[in-house]
């Protein structure tokens, strides 16, 4: 039963990331004065790329997901004096010499910024990733094993957490409040999905579902620990890390062995039973 619980909630997981993927873009109401705003930043690359009056629709909604990213970028410095709040934003704004109407395209305020900061970090993890494997596919003699791989993945996604580490905990407050459950849950499945495909995983069962969610686990875990962690360079979290991946990996030989035992067992009663069905002349096939 337990186990039907949790492909049923990772089913979840997966659908709800799936759909999320589909509203990118949402416009708001100030989506026309976003698209005028976007042309000081497009310049001459955007003057040549309109064609139509049909693409204006398009345009509108790619010039504001545009600005609201330059917006975003330039707020996080000031995530130090402000926190993750709208009035950081507001000051991002700002500084890109926006006036206040810019206030209307951020409806969900700080929790937007927190977002932002943690598709931008898992954007970044993914290029990491991808050029470490092909320094390995280049110089076969560096590769490591899977434990260790994803270790030091897990670890380079938190180190860059470090740096807005005394508001972090505000952060992870926000990303969690049930507004955001659907975005956090892609957020999270995101970073996870990332780590294990260049890991090379490459399964379509219910593996998949059990292999992301025991990171999940695992990088929540130690996110936590590292809030507590007054260690020099974090060294306590590394170390929490490594025990819960080793447990993890003792785990999955455990099951392994479980299914393998299970299959060999249902083999073993399989024959016993035709064997019996042979000595009495009930088994159909040997008559």
């Amino acid at each position: 039963m337990k186990l039907v619980g949790v492909q049923t909630l990772f089913s979840r997981i997966l659908r709800a990331s799936r759909a999320l993927e589909h509203t990118r873009g949402l416009k708001t109401h100030s989506g026309q004065w976003a698209s005028e705003q976007s042309e000081q930043f497009k310049g001459d690359e955007h003057k040549s790329s309109e064609s139509s009056q049909g693409d204006s629709e398009f345009e509108t909604e790619d010039g504001e997901y545009y600005v609201k990213k330059q917006i975003l970028d330039a707020a996080l410095p000031f995530v130090h004096t402000h926190g993750w709040s709208q009035e950081a934003i507001m000051q991002g704004a700002e500084a890109l010499g926006y006036s206040s109407m810019a206030h209307g395209m951020f409806l969900g305020g700080g929790v937007e910024l927190v977002n932002h900061f943690y598709q931008q970090c898992n954007n970044k993890l993914d290029d990491v990733l991808a050029y470490r494997v092909k320094e390995v596919t280049d110089n076969p003699e560096l590769k490591k094993g899977m434990t260790a791989f994803i270790g030091e993945a897990v670890e380079e996604r938190l180190r860059m957490n470090t740096e807005y580490i005394d508001t972090w905990h505000k952060a992870l407050a926000l990303h969690t409040s049930p507004t955001n459950a659907l975005q956090a849950l892609n957020n999270i499945g995101s970073l996870v999905d990332t780590i294990w495909y260049h890991a090379g995983d490459r399964s379509h069962d219910f593996n998949w579902y059990t292999k992301r969610g025991l990171l999940a686990a695992v990088y929540k875990s130690t996110e936590l620990c590292m809030l507590q962690d007054k260690s020099e360079d974090f060294q306590n979290t590394w170390d929490f890390m490594n025990r819960r991946l080793s447990d993890v990996h003792k785990l999955g030989k455990c099951v392994r062995m479980v299914d393998g035992a299970v299959v060999n067992f249902a083999n073993f009663t399989k024959a016993g039973m035709k064997t019996g069905l042979n000595i009495i002349g009930l088994n159909n096939k040997t008559r």
